[in-house]
C-alpha cells in the first residue's frame, strides 16, 4: 500500500506529543441535553493539518504502538473530564481501549494512577471496549473488566450487535451502557423489521438495567424513531461532529436541547408495571407450591427489584420528575407506586409465612386493582403530554 503510514512517523508522532482528541457529544433522551462526549482521537501535524484515526490506528493496532498511544492519552483524557467536570459534574467522557490495551501489562496501572485522586466521580470516566475486538472474550479480559469497574470506573460495550457477543455475555460483564452498532441504527428507519430489530435491543438494555446509546444518528427522522422506542441516549451528526474541547464546551455552555417529551420511555415504565405484577404474583404462588427453603430464595432471587425507589419503574419516576413539577397526577402515581410496593412486599411475605390461599388471593386481588389505577394515571398523563407537546 503505497499510503501505508511509517511506523517511524507515528513514534516521531509520540515523542512530538502531536496526538489530540476531538469529542463528539452523545445526548440524553430524558432530557434532550449534551450528557456527555466520546474522545476521539486525532493526530494533528507541525503544519495543523488533521490526520484522521483510519490512517493510523490500523497501523497502530498491528505493533506496540497502539498500547503507547494510550498511556500517553489516557492522562489527557482525565485531564480534560476533570475541567468538563468543573461545569457540570454529571458530564461523562468515554475513551477507547483495544484488545492489546488489555494484553498490556501496564494498561491498568497507568489507568489507575491517571484516575487516582484527579476526578470528581470516577464513573464519569467511561471505557469503551468493541464487540468485534473482543469477543468472544477469554477469563484474563473479564477479569481486568471486573477490576476497572471495582475502581467505580463505567464500561461501554460499542458496536453492540456488529459482533460475536451473545445475550448470556451481557449478564456476565460489568457493563454500564452498551452503544448500538451505527449501521443497526442507521437501519431502523427503513424497514418494519430493522426498526423492531432497534426496539428489542433497546428492550434488552432495559431490562438489564443498562442505558443504551444509539450510535450514528445523521438525520431528525431516525431521531425521533430511535426516541419512540425507549432509547436512553443517542450520538452522530444530527447532533454534532467531533470538535476539539474549547468547542464542545462552548457547545456545552450554550446548553442546547433536542427536547420531546420522552414517550418512548414512558410506554418501557408500562411494560415495567406489568412485568413487575406478573413476577410477584407468580412468585407468591410458586412460594406457596415449594416448602423447599433452597427453592423459595431462589425464586426470591429472580424477583425485580422490591425497592420502590430503586425499580425500573421508580427510576423512570425519579427521571422524569423535572418534567412534571407541580403535576397532581404525577404525584398521584407516586404514592400509589409507594402502596404497590409495599402489597407486593406484604404478599410475598404472607406466601413465605404460609398464610392460606384465600388471604393470598385477597391481596393479589389488592394487588391487580392497584396496577390498574396506575395504568390508568400513566396513561392520563401521556394524553396531557401529547396535548401539549403535538396538539396545537
Amino acid at each position: 500500500m503505497k499510503n501505508r503510514i511509517k511506523l517511524s512517523k507515528i513514534a516521531k508522532a509520540l515523542v512530538n506529543d502531536e496526538f489530540v482528541f476531538f469529542y463528539q457529544p452523545i445526548v440524553s433522551l430524558f432530557t434532550g441535553k449534551i450528557c456527555g462526549a466520546e474522545s476521539l482521537i486525532r493526530w494533528k501535524g507541525p503544519d495543523g493539518s488533521i490526520i484522521p484515526p483510519d490512517v493510523f490506528i490500523p497501523v497502530a493496532e498491528e505493533t506496540s504502538f497502539i498500547a503507547e498511544i494510550t498511556q500517553q492519552m489516557l492522562p489527557k483524557v482525565v485531564e480534560d473530564l476533570t475541567v468538563l467536570n468543573r461545569i457540570d459534574d454529571s458530564l461523562c467522557v468515554s475513551f477507547n481501549v483495544s484488545a492489546k490495551d488489555f494484553a498490556d501489562d501496564e494498561f491498568l496501572d497507568t489507568l489507575f494512577a491517571s484516575t487516582s485522586g484527579k476526578l470528581i466521580k470516577r464513573e464519569n470516566l467511561c471505557i469503551e471496549i468493541t464487540e468485534t475486538a473482543f469477543f468472544p472474550s477469554d477469563g484474563s479480559t473479564q477479569q481486568i473488566l471486573r477490576e476497572i469497574d471495582a475502581q467505580g470506573i463505567s464500561i461501554i460495550l460499542n458496536d453492540f450487535s456488529a459482533g460475536h457477543t451473545t445475550f448470556s455475555t451481557l449478564t456476565q460483564l460489568p457493563l454500564t451502557a452498551i452503544k448500538v452498532a451505527l449501521d443497526v441504527t442507521q437501519r431502523a428507519p427503513l424497514s418494519k423489521m430493522d426498526f423492531r430489530l432497534f426496539r428489542h435491543l433497546v428492550n434488552l438494555a432495559h431490562q438489564l438495567d443498562l442505558d443504551i446509546i444509539a450510535e450514528g444518528v445523521e438525520d431528525e427522522e431516525t431521531h425521533s424513531i430511535i426516541l419512540a422506542t425507549g432509547c436512553t441516549h443517542a450520538q452522530g451528526y444530527y447532533y454534532a461532529r467531533p470538535m476539539p474541547l474549547p468547542d464542545f464546551i462552548r457547545l456545552v455552555n450554550k446548553e442546547p436541547a433536542w427536547s420531546e417529551y420522552p414517550f418512548g420511555l414512558e410506554y418501557l415504565a408500562q411494560f415495567d408495571l406489568v412485568d413487575f405484577r406478573r413476577d410477584v404474583i407468580r412468585a407468591s404462588l410458586m412460594i406457596c407450591a415449594h416448602p423447599e427453603k433452597e427453592i423459595r430464595e431462589r425464586i426470591l432471587a429472580r424477583l425485580p427489584e422490591l425497592d420502590s425507589q430503586k425499580c425500573l419503574f421508580g427510576k423512570w419516576l425519579e427521571n422524569i420528575r423535572y418534567l412534571n413539577l407541580g403535576d397532581e397526577d404525577y404525584d398521584q402515581l407516586w404514592m400509589e407506586h409507594e402502596e404497590f410496593h409495599n402489597i407486593a412486599n406484604s404478599l410475598l411475605n404472607k406466601a413465605w409465612a404460609g398464610e392460606s390461599l384465600d388471604e393470598i388471593k385477597n391481596i393479589m386481588v389488592e394487588f391487580s386493582n392497584k396496577s390498574k389505577k396506575m395504568m390508568s394515571l400513566i396513561q392520563d398523563l401521556e394524553i396531557q403530554k401529547l396535548e401539549r407537546y403535538f396538539i396545537p
